[in-house]
């Protein structure tokens, strides 16, 4: 099994290796820059401010690079922004994880978990804010939603 200095090094020849053979034009990577900072313009960003993973919001992606190490325990995870606090457990099960979730501030209408491949699956919410969802494996996922003033707000995302 290889360690993960050992994947950010071979990840790191690969990007050396595919910037010199077929160097990215300028104008395409400043072109997709501002596509995405302009993807979501009015949106406010819900930060990862505590997981119980031990991954400090200040490191943030790698967050999304990893997963947590220990896949059989419980996983809690906070975000805040834009007048919402998101609140998420982890469970792992045998078939799959169960993700219970509590969005406070936010509004029960359009609000989405958004998957890493593009998916996306609405989260109804109860009179208390709360949901359930079932998933069959981990990945990369943020929640979507507005506060209850109308602002949209997205979760910084993170891999379940």
């Amino acid at each position: 099994m290889t360690s993960d200095r050992d994947d950010d090094a071979l990840l790191e020849w690969l990007r050396q290796v595919a910037a010199e053979a077929d160097p990215l034009p300028e104008d395409i990577g400043m072109a997709a820059r501002e596509a995405i900072t302009l993807h979501d313009l009015d949106g406010e960003l819900a930060e990862l401010i505590a997981d119980s993973a031990g991954t400090t919001p200040d490191l943030e992606y790698e967050t999304v690079r990893r997963a947590a190490a220990d896949t059989t325990a419980d996983r809690l995870l906070s975000f805040e922004g834009g007048d919402v606090r998101v609140e998420l457990e982890i469970v792992p099960g045998d078939d799959g994880l169960t993700v219970v979730g509590e969005l406070v501030g936010a509004s029960p209408d359009g609000c989405e978990l958004e998957y890493g491949d593009g998916r996306r699956e609405t989260v109804q919410l109860d009179e208390l804010g709360r949901f359930l969802l079932d998933r069959k494996r981990g990945g990369p996922v943020r929640i979507r939603c507005r506060s209850v003033h109308g602002s949209p707000v997205v979760t910084a995302w993170v891999n379940l």
